[in-house]
């Protein structure tokens, strides 16, 4: 009888998550419609040999109507981007860093997008992953949403602020720092075994919290306030420049300041699903989304973190960890060479 419910609620998840995509896909579709009815059309007078004649123009936008990338292609491309979801989404759930990290680079490097266009795209992945998460988190009880609502407050103009900056970078400048970003991750799954931080003093901080999870497991906890707003603020912004979900920074960074391990990671995915829901209306504002992208992979990365959920349970992921290590610094240096 178990099984059965859980059955349904994963049905019902995942069902709720394809409704998201499709109401963010028409939304996105109305606005690039609007936009393009506000932009009049201009002309230029071209001198020919019985006079001027008038030629409209259109006035180029930075966004979808601009063909900055590789078009989707047919059926084979939607089912290879379909199949690189899933691996997307399963594999950022197996090691538990979602999967920004993988879907920029891969849209830069082999769909030719530029990045923040990848960015913008991949804010959509990022929430439907963490939306996914929290689902999960919810019925665990092992969300702390007080602090998860005042650090998503702080996050959120960082997350802007984040996807001005990705309009405005520089190319070079983007490669550089995200192909050291994957470096990084690189280096951490193949050397580092718990992926958290140690602070010696957090027993010296007042207790103020206590939280009581669905197993039975009672958390205390005193987290540092002051350190974990500043933190979630420069958070925001990097998940707003380079398109991840933060969870990769903030998990370990939550435990320094005080908080356990499974109420940061629950807790993170929670704010996760309200920066990146303000990261993906920042980005359609600035008409930087690619929708159809976005839909095919977003289903794949879906299904993909599903099973990888699963599979986490059961899997000895080191080897695994060790041959995505591999693929990260691949794409990282292909990324320092794009650099001209």
């Amino acid at each position: 009888m178990l099984m059965k419910l859980s059955g349904k609620k994963e049905t019902l998840m995942t069902s709720l998550l394809l409704l998201i995509l499709c109401v963010l896909w028409l939304m996105f579709n109305v606005t690039s419609a609007l936009g393009m009815a506000e932009q009049p059309p201009s002309s230029t007078l071209v001198q020919g040999a019985t006079g001027y004649t008038a030629i409209e123009e259109t006035i180029p936008q930075v966004g979808v109507r601009q063909n900055l990338h590789e078009p989707i292609d047919g059926f084979f491309e939607i089912v290879v981007l379909l199949i690189l979801g899933v691996s997307i989404g399963f594999i950022g759930t197996l090691i538990g860093a979602g999967g920004g990290f993988l879907v920029v680079p891969v849209l830069i490097i082999f769909y030719k997008f530029i990045p923040h266009y990848a960015v913008g795209t991949s804010m959509i992945i990022v929430f439907l992953n963490a939306l996914s998460g929290t689902f999960a988190y919810v019925s665990q009880r092992r969300i702390d949403y007080e602090l998860g609502i005042k650090y998503s407050v702080v996050a959120i103009p960082g997350v802007i602020l984040g996807a001005v900056f990705a309009l405005n970078i520089s190319i070079n400048a983007f490669y550089a720092i995200f192909a050291l970003l994957l470096t990084v991750m690189a280096y951490i799954l193949i050397f580092v075994n718990d992926f958290y931080l140690v602070r010696e003093n957090v027993a010296g901080l007042p207790t103020r919290r206590t939280l009581r999870d669905s197993f039975g497991t009672t958390y205390v906890y005193s987290p540092d306030m002051a350190i974990g707003f500043s933190g979630s603020f420069f958070v925001g912004i990097i998940s707003g420049l380079l398109g991840l979900g933060g969870g990769i920074i903030h998990v370990p960074f939550m435990n320094f300041i005080g908080m356990p391990l499974h109420v940061a990671t629950a807790t993170s995915h929670f704010i996760i699903v309200i920066t990146s829901f303000f990261g993906i209306i920042t980005f359609l504002g600035l008409n930087a989304i690619n929708m159809d992208y976005a839909v095919v992979l977003g289903v794949g990365s879906i299904l993909g973190a599903y099973y990888g959920a699963r599979a986490s349970l059961k899997t000895h992921s080191e080897m695994l960890k060790k041959i995505i290590a591999i693929v990260l610094v691949l794409l990282s240096i292909k990324l320092f060479l794009n650099i001209t």
